[in-house]
Formats: structure tokens, sequence, C-alpha cells
């Protein structure tokens, strides 16, 4: 298996902080050479050619029995967020019910492999949210 997903039936708030090679820098992009402008690490993680990225996608309701492998597809229009890697920085996702999160497979020309410290915490439903519901 390439990546493992993570359906949740409750609302979660993702916490992840990743630490792979780069000087952890968000990368600018040049329009008159149509390039990456950043430290080559952080260039390529940036892109995505290499994987490595967190993916958040619209779960189908029998994706389930498929498994992630199955639900996943790049040009497919239930993605909803990629947070690239990037060295010492803190992703925090919210996430509703139905949305499947995991980490695309880090392929042979990533600069180095990466590591994560993952927390997921439940949302409890708030004041505001109960009484829009009645």
């Amino acid at each position: 298996v390439a990546h493992y997903g993570v359906l949740t039936t409750n609302a979660v708030l993702d916490a992840t902080l990743c630490f792979c090679g780069g000087e952890g820098n968000q990368c600018s992009f040049d329009e008159e050479t149509n390039e990456l402008i950043g430290s080559d690490a952080d260039a390529v993680w940036e892109s995505g050619d290499i994987g490595g990225f967190e993916c958040y996608i619209a779960a189908d309701e029998g994706g389930e029995e498929d498994g992630p492998d199955a639900e996943y597809n790049e040009e497919d229009d239930t993605k909803l967020l990629s947070v690239s890697a990037s060295n010492n920085t803190l992703s925090l996702v919210y996430r509703d019910p139905g949305t499947m999160r995991f980490v695309k497979y880090v392929g042979i020309g990533a600069p180095s492999s990466r590591w994560d410290i993952a927390l997921e915490y439940d949302v409890e439903a708030g004041e505001d949210e109960d009484s829009e519901e009645e």
C-alpha cells in the first residue's frame, strides 16, 4: 500500500509537524521562466512531483471498502487540499466528516525522508452550532 487514508465520521482538527530536507522556506514562482525560486530541496518538495504531500479528499459513499488507493486520482475533483512537505512546519487543518487524509508516497527523487508528528483533535459542537440546528 503506497499510502493509508484516515476517514472520520466527526469533525476533527489535524495538527501535523513536518520535518524533511530543506530550509522550510516557501518558494516563489517566476512567471518568466515558469520555475519555482528557492532552495533546491524546498522547490522539489513544493512541486509535488516526488509525492510526500499531505492530501485531503472528499470520500465517496462506497469508497471505504475499496481503500484509499482506489479513492485517490490526481485528475479527480474530490481533492480538497494538498499540503506540501516543508521542514519544521506546523499545519493545522479542520476536517469535516467524510473527508479522507493521507500522505502520498515519497518518491525516489525526494531530497530526504519525511518525518511527521501528527495529532488529531476532536472538535465538539459549540453553542453557535447547536442554536443553528434548532
